[in-house]
């Protein structure tokens, strides 16, 4: 009687076992993370109307980092590193729309300034006075025609603003994050990675074809498991830099809202705390990047939250 080896599932493997580990951290962390600021306002004034950008991107990055193991499960790497391109692509979204928002002046600079704050009937008065500025950038334009679900009717070179070349021209122009990417040469890599997920979306040969068919019993399989933690891992590091030189009081902890809740008075710098999920992803991820990193968003990030 002949006897067959006995056929491993690639979930059943050792090497997926620990993979598994890894993405199901980093699954969490951006369901927390949307949990954490699902009631934030962060909005930005149309002449029509307003819009908010909520943690729908977030949770969405959370679903497909939860569709990239799925098709590692069963082999299906190509797809899987098709998939790290829209997770980068949408997370690096997030930032870019986050900065827009942040940059944008809503009223006319100049009323702003001849605001009288001597006394209440002064500060209505000249309150009254502001204009609303109805001048938009290409960028604030693209901004509000994604959150208005109206892209393809925008010109192709302000459609193009919501490509992620722009996105990092545009995060580049923030010194902090500009010095980062060539102190830490964090720049490299990115640049090495974007080049190897468009092999994949493109099908740049039958190497990348091949791997979309991987068995559990192939020698490639732990490599293709590690590069799919490292790449995930370096996009949502690079996320969580960016939030930190844009708007750091993101990662702030339920502390100050939790003394307030119960009719405490908030211990000072309290809203300075960092999440402490938070403090273990920067600890766990971040750090890796480079050993002096840590300490530069430390002592950088925009409003100096007291990381550890």
């Amino acid at each position: 009687m002949i006897e067959f080896p006995i056929q491993f599932s690639i979930s059943e493997k050792e090497e997926f076992k620990v993979f598994e580990e890894e993405l199901n951290y980093l699954i969490e962390f951006f369901k927390d993370f949307a949990d954490l600021n699902w009631n934030r306002i962060i909005s930005i004034i149309s002449e029509k109307t307003y819009y908010r950008l909520d943690t729908t991107l977030i949770e969405s990055a959370s679903q497909t980092l939860h569709s990239i193991k799925l098709c590692c499960s069963i082999g299906s790497f190509a797809d899987a590193n098709t998939l790290i391109r829209k997770l980068r692509d949408d997370l690096i979204q997030y930032v870019f729309i986050l900065n827009i928002i942040n940059l944008r002046k809503h009223f006319v600079e100049e009323d702003v300034k001849e605001l009288k704050t001597e006394s209440p009937e002064n500060f209505a008065n000249s309150l009254m006075k502001i204009k609303f500025n109805n001048v938009f950038t290409d960028d604030e334009k693209a901004v509000i025609s994604w959150f208005a679900n109206a892209v393809y009717d925008l010109p192709r070179p302000i459609r193009k603003k919501l490509e992620f070349e722009n996105y990092m021209k545009v995060l580049k122009q923030n010194e902090n994050i500009a010095q980062i990417l060539k102190e830490y040469k964090l720049n490299e890599y990115w640049e090495t990675l974007r080049k190897r997920l468009n092999d994949y979306v493109h099908n740049n040969g039958t190497r990348f074809s091949a791997q979309n068919i991987t068995k559990a019993n192939e020698k490639s399989l732990e490599v293709h498991l590690k590069n799919v933690v490292i790449r995930t891992s370096y996009i949502s590091s690079f996320f969580m830099i960016a939030v930190l030189m844009i708007e750091s009081s993101l990662i702030s902890s339920t502390d100050y809202i939790d003394y307030l809740d119960c009719g405490l008075e908030p211990p000072e710098d309290c809203q300075y705390i960092v999440a402490p999920f938070i403090q273990d992803f920067i600890d766990k991820k971040v750090a890796k990047l480079h050993p002096e990193l840590k300490k530069y968003l430390k002592d950088y990030n925009i409003n100096k939250m007291m990381i550890e």
